[in-house]
Order: structure tokens, then sequence, then C-alpha cells
């Protein structure tokens, strides 16, 4: 799949109800999780590592969330071996639009993520 591909939006909608539903628990979902979940759901060509998921994820952070400042829902996705975000997290959440600054952590985003999904 192609960010340009008819499903895409579909796919990512897919995501964010799945890393909603994931934060609302308070748990974090590794990329082989929600690549499997997506794949549960007839989105079979997001595979875990690269490619579409980094977009995708992207995507994720900036849906209804144009200005960036409301919590980056893909903080909750981690890497299996690790239990943490990928670089790429921190990358974006240093770029435009979220401008994180320098004493930010991805375990500070994390937190936010759950504090505002269990308020929902």
């Amino acid at each position: 799949m192609r960010t340009k591909d008819p499903e895409y939006p579909a796919a990512l909608e897919a995501a964010v109800d799945i890393l909603r539903e994931r934060a609302r628990q308070g748990r974090t979902i590794t990329y082989g999780e929600l690549s499997a979940e997506l794949a549960s759901q007839g989105f079979d060509s997001i595979p875990p590592h690269r490619g579409v998921m980094t977009y995708l994820l992207r995507d994720v952070c900036l849906h209804r969330n144009e200005d960036g400042r409301a919590p980056m829902l893909s903080a909750i996705v981690v890497n299996k071996a690790s239990g943490e975000p990928s670089g790429q997290f921190s990358e974006l959440a240093r770029s435009l639009p979220f401008s994180r600054s320098a004493d930010w952590s991805w375990r500070d985003e994390q937190r936010r993520v759950f504090a505002q999904h269990r308020e929902e």
C-alpha cells in the first residue's frame, strides 16, 4: 500500500481506532501487533517496519491534530525488543508541527496519550 492508494484513508482510520482503544486501556502496542491488527481488518499490505507504516504513524499523529499540540497518538507504538518507539518517532516529534522541546521525552508523550484517552 502507498499513501496515494484509495484504501489508505480507511487504513489510517483503522489505525487511529486501534491505537485509541489501546490508549484507553493504558497499553502500548508493537509495530508487529499493529500490522497484524490492520491485516485482520483487510489492510494486509502494511508491514511493521519502514515503508508505509512510517507515513501511517505520522498521519495518525496529525489526525485531527493539524497544529501538533495534542498528544502524538503513535507514541504508544513500540519496538517489541526495546519497548520504545523508533528513532523516527523522536525525529517526528521535533519536526513541525509538533516541535517538542529539547527536554521532551517519548515517555512523557506516552503518558499524555494515556491521560487524554482515559478522559474520553
